[in-house]
């Protein structure tokens, strides 16, 4: 008579361990699309990836060593920055740049930094302007250098800290929608002849106007601010 053996239970998985296994895993993912967004961004930002430029996911995927998912969330978070459109089937191609676009963007983006510069000297601390004081000294750096790329990021870094201070974060969200283009437009053309220097001393004197609270002299050094690096940036493309 065969002798009857006990089965084995496997003991079950703590619910708790698979929710953590399971957030660990969309960690990772998020992580990943993060890291795939970033490269994207710096290529178009240097240039490798140019407007009109066609995405295709597997290639990305194998470019970034990573599956298609995180690329697909990445190319997402870059359409909700207007930096592309994503087609279904087609992947997704970089926004056209021209005379129009660049305008219309930077007319924008003039009137919200006029704003968040006025309420920037309203709110800043005196942590807040050392900060922007440090962020104007990188920028002189950079231009000192004559590094383009360099330049750009100083740039971009000092105006998030002005526009972060201003306590606004509808209008950050409002500019970050298609600032990476200008950048690569930025960093693909430089600057005029004397655009740089001009741009140093437009910081100092914006940087003194907000130290000093002065509202009315904030808006207008950040209007003609904004109005020249418009005007310069239309006339490289013109040429």
């Amino acid at each position: 008579m065969p002798v009857s053996r006990p089965k084995l239970k496997l003991a079950a998985r703590p619910k708790l361990a698979v929710a953590a296994a399971r957030t660990q895993e969309v960690d990772l993912g998020t992580t990943a699309a993060m890291q795939v967004a970033a490269d994207l961004r710096r290529r178009i930002v240097q240039g490798e990836f140019k407007p009109g430029a066609r995405l295709k996911i597997d290639e990305i995927a194998e470019l970034c060593a990573v599956s298609h998912m995180p690329v697909r969330v990445a190319l997402q978070s870059l359409e909700a920055e207007g930096v592309l459109d994503i087609y279904p089937h087609r992947g997704a191609v970089i926004k056209a740049v021209d005379a129009r676009f660049v305008r219309n963007m930077l007319e924008v983006r003039g009137a919200m930094e006029v704003m968040l510069c006025v309420r920037c000297a309203q709110l800043v601390d005196k942590p807040g302007l050392d900060e922007l004081e440090g962020l104007v000294v990188d920028y002189e750096g950079a231009a000192s250098r004559a590094d383009p790329l360099a330049i750009v990021s100083a740039n971009m870094r000092l105006h998030d800290a002005i526009n972060r201070w201003a306590d606004n974060p509808e209008a950050l969200r409002v500019l970050a929608r298609g600032r990476l283009l200008i950048q690569a437009l930025r960093a693909r053309y430089g600057f005029a002849a004397g655009r740089v220097e001009e741009a140093v001393a437009e910081h100092r004197q914006l940087l003194r106007a907000i130290a000093r609270r002065d509202e009315r002299r904030a808006s207008e050094i950040a209007g003609r601010h904004c109005e020249h690096a418009r005007d310069e940036l239309l006339s490289l493309l013109m040429r």
